[in-house]
């Protein structure tokens, strides 16, 4: 029998990879291995198990019964801890080794802890996995301040759910604005508003020096988080949410061209043969945007391709588009800068009704918006990038 294609890591990149290996060789050995302890879920959704653990199992990206439907093995709670591209295998740690026909890496990403004293003490807790949000949904019942360390969408999303159970909250972000590099000034200090609007304490420009607690010995639990600038904030859970790092430690000493992530070319190939990489753990020529569409569309080439195709990334810029705080932010294509003389800015600032928008123009041609609140013309705006300007945002 011949070797499988195995997919490491049960992200959505790791999924849609198996999906089109499927497609691309309906008779291919095709295995999924996944550390996690879940049915692939869709992380989007993840911040709601926050306020209802229950629904949990409802978040699948799909039930076991499509798996066996198409015939691709998923295995969980399995970690493989070294990748041997000269014997085409990987090890796990369970002492296992699996030779392979081809290999995925789509191992993801997992939360960036940062060196700041007092960082490990109990009730201080990230938020990325399944298991991460079971574990805070059970915290939130039982404390009563909330801290979230950054101010980006997870953060701000952590915070959303941690005001919805009742809990004084506060973000705290160490850059000047919230989602700073999505939004100008402008663009964040409405979102910000916003943000206050629900009760939701926001303190920007904020260097954190320790997690406090309880007592000075280093296991007591948390009681605060102290400020560079004297500023005591006190809290008995804290999240932190200050950015990801690539899980690329089963790569030590395989040979693959590792800096940041896995470098990749635009069929999603390492330099390591028969070995492909897709979703937040991969980067092409500085192409990285830790998006759920990018990695849906990078894990369909991988996968395409570890089964024997030849398909090519699209690496076109996605739009930005969320939604929290009762909040809606789209953002696409250039962001403008009056510094530069090629830029020509049309803003909308109504801060009576919390909505933003700046239409941008290079050199004449509608390049880019930004929307803060009200994002009806979203479509519309999305359409026209690329056409002399000025655009109707209204039809």
């Amino acid at each position: 029998m011949a070797d499988p294609i195995i997919i490491i890591g049960s992200s959505i990149a790791g999924v849609t990879a198996a999906e089109a290996a499927r497609r691309q060789d309906p008779a291919a050995d095709i295995r999924i291995l996944t550390q996690d302890h879940f049915l692939p879920y869709y992380r989007l959704r993840i911040c709601e198990v926050l306020d209802n653990p229950a629904i949990s199992g409802q978040l699948a990206l799909h039930p076991q019964k499509w798996y066996d439907e198409q015939r691709i093995s998923l295995e969980t709670d399995a970690t493989v801890i070294a990748i041997e591209p000269a014997a085409k295998a990987i090890r796990l740690a369970d002492g296992r080794a699996i030779a392979y026909r081809s290999l995925v890496i789509a191992t993801g990403s997992q939360s960036f802890v940062p060196p700041i004293n007092g960082i490990g003490r109990p009730g201080v807790k990230t938020l990325w996995s399944m298991q991460n949000a079971l574990d805070i949904s059970a915290s939130l019942q039982k404390a009563s301040r909330v801290i979230v360390i950054g101010g980006g969408l997870l953060g701000l999303e952590a915070a959303y759910h941690a005001k919805r159970h009742g809990l004084p909250t506060t973000v705290i972000e160490k850059a000047p604005r919230l989602l700073a590099n999505q939004l100008d000034d402008d663009g964040s200090a409405v979102l910000a508003d916003r943000v206050r609007q629900l009760d939701v304490e926001v303190v920007t420009s904020a260097d954190i020096v320790e997690i406090l607690g309880t007592t000075r010995e280093p296991g007591s639990p948390v009681s605060g988080v102290k400020l560079a600038d004297g500023r005591i904030f006190p809290a008995d859970l804290v999240l932190a949410s200050i950015g990801v790092r690539a899980n690329i430690g089963l790569l030590d000493n395989s040979g693959i061209t590792v800096q940041r992530r896995i470098m990749v070319d635009d069929h999603m190939r390492t330099s390591a043969p028969d070995i492909f990489a897709a979703g937040d753990v991969a980067e092409l020529d500085g192409y990285w945007f830790g998006l759920w569409s990018v990695s849906r569309a990078q894990g369909l080439v991988a996968g395409a391709n570890a089964a024997g195709g030849e398909a090519v990334f699209d690496k076109t810029i996605p739009p930005y588009i969320i939604r929290t705080m009762d909040t809606r932010v789209a953002v696409q294509g250039d962001k403008g800068l009056l510094s530069e003389p090629q830029y020509e800015l049309d803003i909308l600032l109504d801060k009576e009704s919390g909505n933003y928008r700046k239409l941008i123009y290079r050199d004449g041609i509608f390049s880019g918006f930004m929307l803060v609140g009200d994002s009806a013309d979203y479509a519309r705006l999305q359409k026209q990038l690329g056409k002399p300007g000025p655009v109707n945002p209204n039809g």
